[in-house]
C-alpha cells in the first residue's frame, strides 16, 4: 500500500511539473532534494512524499494573477464598487477601466527593499507590474526617485509592493527607518509621505494571517493589501495543519524531520520559528521550512535563497 503511494505521489509531482504549476522547479530539483533521504524506512519515505506533494506552490502565473488583483483592490476596488452603486451598475466598463487607468497614473509603485540588493524579491514583482502591463513603466521606481513627484502633485498615492509577509519585519524597517533625501532634508519614508498627504498602501501578494492582523494594528497609517492569506492550518507542524491525517502522524513527521535537520546542520523551522511549506516562482521565503532552502555539503537544497548557504 505505501509502494502504491509513493508512486501516486511522484505521479501528482510529474503532472504538477508538466504542467508548469511548480514552474522553476525541475525533476533534477526534485531528484537531488529527494536524495537526502536515502536510508529511511517505507513508512518514513512517506512522510517525506506527503510533505512534498502538499508544498503550497505559487506558479508565475498565479503571482501575475495575484498582482493584477491586489492593485486593482488598492486603486479601483471601492471607488468603483461605490460608483456602480450610485449607478445601479449601469456604468460602462469602458469608464471604469479609465478610472481606473487614471489612479495608476496618479500612483508610484516602489519594491520594499531591506538592502538595495537586485536580486531582491521587491525587485522582481515591480519587474513583473511592468513587463506584464499592469502598471505604466514610468510610475515603478525606487523610493528615492518618489519626493520630486510628491512635490510636484504629479502623484497622489504610493504603493510599496512585496511579495510576501511571514513575521513582517521588514516593512517595519523600511516604512519607519529608511531614509530619503526631501529637499535637502533626511526624513523618513512615514514622514515622507505626511509630508506631502499622499495616500500609502502596502500591498503584499500572500502573508501569514496572525502578522498581516498585527501590521494593521501598528500601521493604521497604511493600508495593508494582503492578496492571499496562510493561516495556521497551513503551517506544517500545527495541530490543525492541512498536511496530516492525525495527531500522531504530525508527531511522527516532526520528530523525523528534527533528527534530518539536526543531523545536516540546519534549523528544523523557519524564521521567527515558522513552518510552512510554501514556495514561489523561483523563490523561497525564509519562514518556510529550511529542509526546502538550506545547503551545506551534508543537505542539497529544493530551491535556492540568498541566503541558502548561511
Amino acid at each position: 500500500m505505501e509502494d502504491l503511494y509513493i508512486n501516486k505521489c511522484k505521479s501528482f509531482i510529474s503532472f504538477m511539473l508538466s504542467q508548469q504549476q511548480w514552474s522553476g522547479l525541475t525533476q533534477a530539483n526534485i531528484d537531488l532534494w529527494l536524495n537526502n533521504f536515502k536510508g529511511l524506512t517505507q513508512s518514513e519515505q512517506e512522510l517525506i512524499y506527503k510533505l512534498l506533494t502538499h508544498i503550497i506552490y505559487f506558479s508565475q502565473n498565479d503571482i501575475v494573477d495575484a498582482l493584477k488583483i491586489g492593485v486593482f483592490n488598492c486603486l479601483s476596488y471601492n471607488e468603483i464598487l461605490k460608483k456602480q452603486i450610485s449607478t445601479d451598475f449601469s456604468t460602462s466598463q469602458h469608464s471604469l477601466q479609465n478610472l481606473y487607468n487614471n489612479n495608476k497614473s496618479q500612483t508610484c509603485f516602489v519594491p520594499l527593499l531591506d538592502s538595495g540588493a537586485p536580486h531582491e524579491s521587491g525587485n522582481d514583482v515591480c519587474r513583473l507590474l511592468v513587463q506584464q502591463g499592469i502598471v505604466p513603466q514610468e510610475r515603478s521606481m525606487f523610493i528615492e526617485q518618489v519626493p520630486p513627484l510628491f512635490k510636484e502633485g504629479i502623484v497622489n498615492t504610493l504603493v510599496i509592493v512585496d511579495d510576501c509577509v511571514g513575521s513582517g519585519n521588514q516593512l517595519r524597517t523600511f516604512w519607519e527607518t529608511t531614509q530619503i533625501d526631501v529637499e535637502g532634508t533626511r526624513l523618513s519614508i512615514k514622514d515622507t509621505c505626511q509630508k506631502y498627504g499622499v495616500k500609502v498602501y502596502y500591498l503584499t501578494l500572500f502573508g501569514y494571517t496572525n502578522s498581516i492582523e498585527q501590521l494593521k494594528k501598528e500601521f493604521c497609517e497604511l493600508s495593508i493589501v494582503c492578496v492571499r492569506e496562510l493561516n495556521d492550518c497551513h503551517r506544517v507542524f500545527n495541530k490543525q495543519s492541512y498536511v496530516w491525517s492525525n495527531e500522531e502522524e504530525l508527531k511522527q513527521a516532526f520528530n523525523l524531520i528534527d533528527s534530518l535537520s539536526r543531523n545536516a546542520g540546519i534549523p528544523t523551522l523557519g524564521y521567527n520559528d515558522l513552518d510552512f511549506a510554501f514556495v514561489m516562482h523561483k523563490t523561497i521565503p525564509d519562514w518556510s521550512l529550511p529542509i526546502f532552502w538550506k545547503e551545506n555539503s551534508d543537505w542539497n537544497l529544493l530551491l535556492r535563497r540568498k541566503n541558502s548557504n548561511d
